[in-house]
């Protein structure tokens, strides 16, 4: 049997000699060859990137059915203090919590450990500050150690949320009126004088 093959498409000023010289390959082969490009571009590595390493994001999430059940339980979700990592105390606002972030990756590279060290305390703070920077995971850790220090005690999770609880202080309260009881208070005076007083004239 014959093969058939198909010729390229010719190019501009070509001779008739490279027409007829320029048969394509057979369509199996041609097939094979298409699929052995895709592999090897799927397979190949992605070019590197310049991210900064302080704003890569991690996988891990506090986000689960799981860490919900123990925050009802009133059993703390993870032993890590992302506060104490940063430095800061609860209720510090996002903005606050991205500058204790960057001060503190400031201090470990000017500490002049070594890279190993430098990366394992660089990936914790990566943790914290994607936990605290984040509403739907400081929420839940929030809650989480709400319900932990106080089991006994059920505290909603807007409770313990800073973006629901209000910075401004509260209004002063008006002076009580104290004008109605002090009237109660002197009918019941006058009824106990007038009551003794009848008491004493009729047993004369």
């Amino acid at each position: 049997m014959a093969t058939v093959g198909f010729r390229s498409p010719p190019a501009p000023f070509c001779t008739r000699r490279s027409l007829s010289s320029s048969r394509g390959p057979p369509a199996r082969h041609l097939a094979l060859r298409v699929r052995s490009s895709a592999v090897e571009e799927s397979t190949a590595s992605p070019p590197p990137t310049d991210t900064p390493v302080g704003s890569q994001k991690l996988s891990a999430s506090l986000i689960s059915a799981t860490n919900v059940q123990k925050a009802l339980r009133g059993i703390a979700i993870t032993d890590a203090d992302h506060y104490g990592r940063l430095g800061i105390p609860r209720g510090t606002s996002y903005d606050q919590v991205k500058v204790a972030y960057e001060k503190k990756c400031e201090e470990l590279m000017s500490k002049g450990l070594d890279e190993e060290e430098t990366s394992k305390v660089l990936e914790l703070l990566k943790e914290s500050y994607a936990i605290l920077s984040s509403e739907e995971e400081r929420r839940l850790y929030d809650w989480s150690l709400a319900r932990s220090e106080k089991p006994d005690r059920y505290v909603w999770p807007f409770e313990v949320d800073i973006t629901q609880t209000p910075t401004e202080p509260p209004p002063p309260q008006e002076p009580e009126d104290v004008g109605p009881t002090r009237l109660v208070g002197y009918f019941f005076l006058a009824w106990l004088i007038l009551s003794f007083a009848l008491s004493v004239t009729l047993n004369r």
